[in-house]
């Protein structure tokens, strides 16, 4: 990762996108940390940096936001350089029936979980194909698509469905400029908000579909990421790799 240019959404919580972008810094990599919150995205980037030898700056971005999305690309571009590694990892949902979603918040979950990352795919394949300069493009998901989002979370379920898609669209159209795409699939990870502090009631359920017996833990996560992120993947594009304790089996 020496010396190349990353960028993550959703990298200033205290979940899977910050811990995917302090890894990178460790491994040498000058991390772009993006969230819509600016303050704590400059909290986080500046613990980054006093930890990883300054590798780490702080943008504030809305992931559901195309200008914004256009502004913070062009400006690591000039600033840094080209962006090599992107981690589409910024995520909204709202749980509900589809009988009662509001129509806005439907168009909210789209324009953050699917709109934006084609956006963000789109500027930075477009620099690396200008830079002659090959790259990686990683998408955080969910099996919720598999499952039609059990009747709760549909729109996040059909966003993350369409990500999925344009996983194995940008494979195809990055493959010869020598840009890998890939998807990293879960479902309930231990260490993040959503599962320790929102829905611990839910856990207990999941570890009980899982034959390994748990949920998978924030650092596992980030160990597939970096796999995916990695020239140890170098043959591995177009995929969706599945890390959710064996919770959800494709058959």
């Amino acid at each position: 990762m020496i010396d190349r240019v990353a960028l993550v959404t959703g990298a200033a919580g205290a979940g899977i996108g910050r811990a995917i972008a302090t890894r990178l810094a460790a491994e040498g990599a000058t991390v772009v940390v993006t969230d819509s919150h600016a303050g704590r995205a400059e909290e986080v980037a500046a613990k980054i940096a006093a930890e990883h030898a300054g590798r780490a700056v702080a943008q504030t971005l809305d992931a559901g936001d195309r200008e914004q999305i256009v502004e913070v690309t062009d400006w690591v571009r000039d600033e840094i350089g080209p962006i090599s590694i992107l981690v589409n990892n910024a995520a909204y949902n709202v749980l509900g029936s589809i009988f009662d979603y509001d129509p806005d918040v439907w168009d909210r979950v789209m324009n953050v979980n699917l709109n934006g990352p084609w956006m963000l795919s789109r500027q930075v394949m477009r620099q690396l194909r200008e830079a002659g300069m090959p790259g990686v493009i990683l998408n955080v998901s969910t099996y919720a698509p598999d499952i039609g989002g059990n009747g709760i979370e549909t729109p996040y379920a059909v966003s993350k469905g369409g990500l999925n898609v344009l996983t194995r669209s940008c494979a195809h159209e990055g493959g010869p400029y020598g840009i890998r795409v890939n998807t990293l699939s879960m479902g309930m990870v231990t260490g993040t908000r959503f599962t320790d502090a929102l829905h611990p009631d839910m856990q207990a359920a999941e570890v009980a579909k899982s034959p390994l017996g748990r949920l998978p833990h924030v650092s596992d996560v980030v160990e597939a990421a970096m796999f995916l992120l990695s020239d140890a993947a170098a043959n591995v594009t177009g995929e969706s790799l599945n890390v959710a304790a064996g919770t959800h089996m494709r058959y």
